[in-house]
C-alpha cells in the first residue's frame, strides 16, 4: 500500500480535493452541488468553503442571489503565500 493510501484525509482536505478533481476552470456552482456529490452537510460545506476562501488562492465564493456559488480559477487551489513581492508593494505605498 503507498502512503498516500494510508493517510486519513479530513473533510477539509476532502472537499479542497473536490475542487482539484471534480470541477472545471471558471465554472461556478451551487453549493447543493458540492453537498450532493461529497455527502457533507450544507453548514459544513459553507463553514469548510468559508476557510477555504481565507487560506488559499485560486478560490471564489460569494452569494448570488438567494444562492452561494463557488468556483475556482485555475487547475489547482494553492494556499495563499505571506511572503511575497507583493507584500512588499503594500507595505511602502510610498516607494
Amino acid at each position: 500500500m503507498s502512503e498516500e493510501n494510508n493517510t486519513i484525509k479530513t473533510g477539509f482536505d476532502k472537499i479542497v480535493d473536490y475542487f482539484n478533481n471534480s470541477l472545471e476552470i471558471n465554472h461556478p456552482v451551487a453549493i447543493a452541488r458540492i453537498v450532493e456529490e461529497t455527502g457533507f452537510s450544507w453548514s459544513f460545506v459553507k463553514k469548510t468553503l468559508t476557510k477555504i476562501n481565507e487560506k488559499y488562492d485560486g478560490f471564489h465564493f460569494e452569494k448570488s442571489g438567494s444562492t452561494w456559488i463557488t468556483w475556482k480559477d485555475r487547475d489547482h487551489l494553492i494556499k495563499k503565500l505571506s511572503n511575497t513581492c507583493s507584500r512588499l508593494l503594500d507595505e511602502n505605498p510610498d516607494e
